[in-house]
């Protein structure tokens, strides 16, 4: 069909539309499986919008009629996809390829949806006469999923959130002890019953935490998921470091580095 064609840039929309109900789909299933939230992550959710408007531009393009234009489409934006993944496991880092092939077969499937919103919604709009009542029904489809959008990066509810909420309870604990004492803890559970000392680390609220109280009166507390992903706050600056190996906290521990590679509490 003719770019020329004006119904070209209602579907355009239409396949943006698709793009955001597949980035809201994927969004949520990352927020349910790991509690970190998409909606804030500009790039993720750029891509999925500029493969589904690349895959309505060649389905538009190579296509002679409408007919099954919408599954073309499909094919084309999980083709368009492809080719970002082949891309990154080629040029990005080897230790994540796994996750680049996963993403990849993980989003044929989460624009499955997408595809059928597509097909009923076309359907729709092919019967109109009125472009302008064709555009109000694509644009009358957005507004929820742009709705929701805006909500989920508004309120930024994701895993960070949870674990800073947790630790400011924590850092509240301490601070109130020091407070009363006139000196830092020695460990958590000098604090009372709520931490349940595991091998130097204590459990409060099913994270595991890591206390260190420095000689200068301050302290670090580490929640730790692990070797290779710990959240580290420092009292002294009120500061935190996100997602750190354990080799990284203990050389910022070590040079007491300063407030760049930190994200200030609020």
């Amino acid at each position: 069909m003719k770019l020329a064609n004006k119904r070209f840039w209602i579907f355009e929309g239409l396949a943006l539309v698709c793009g955001e109900l597949t980035f809201c789909i994927a969004a949520g299933i990352w927020f349910a499986l790991s509690q970190v939230n998409w909606f804030s992550e500009w790039i993720i959710q750029c891509t999925i919008l500029v493969c589904w408007a690349l895959g309505a531009f060649l389905s538009w393009l190579t296509t002679k009629d409408s007919h099954n234009v919408t599954f073309r489409t499909y094919i084309w934006t999980n083709c368009v996809y492809l080719a970002v993944t082949v891309y990154n496991i080629g040029n990005g880092d080897a230790s994540i390829n796994g996750w680049y092939v996963m993403l990849g077969f993980g989003f044929g499937i989460v624009s499955l949806p997408a595809f059928v919103l597509m097909t009923i919604i076309y359907a729709k709009i092919s019967q109109m006469t009125s472009r302008k009542k064709a555009f109000g029904l694509v644009l009358l489809t957005a507004l929820p999923l742009v709705a929701l959008n805006l909500i989920g990066n508004t309120h930024r509810i994701g895993k960070e959130d949870m674990i800073k909420g947790v630790a400011n309870e924590v850092i509240g604990m301490v601070d109130n002890f020091k407070d009363k004492n006139g000196r830092l803890p020695i460990g958590l559970h000098e604090i009372g019953t709520p931490f349940e000392e595991v091998n130097e680390t204590y459990e409060y609220k099913d994270y595991i935490f890591y206390y260190e109280p420095r000689n200068d009166g301050y302290y670090w507390l580490t929640i730790t998921f692990g070797p290779d992903e710990n959240y580290c706050y420092e009292s002294k600056n009120k500061s935190w470091i996100w997602d750190c190996d354990s080799d990284q906290v203990e050389m910022y521990k070590k040079y007491d580095l300063g407030i760049a590679p930190y994200e200030k509490t609020e």
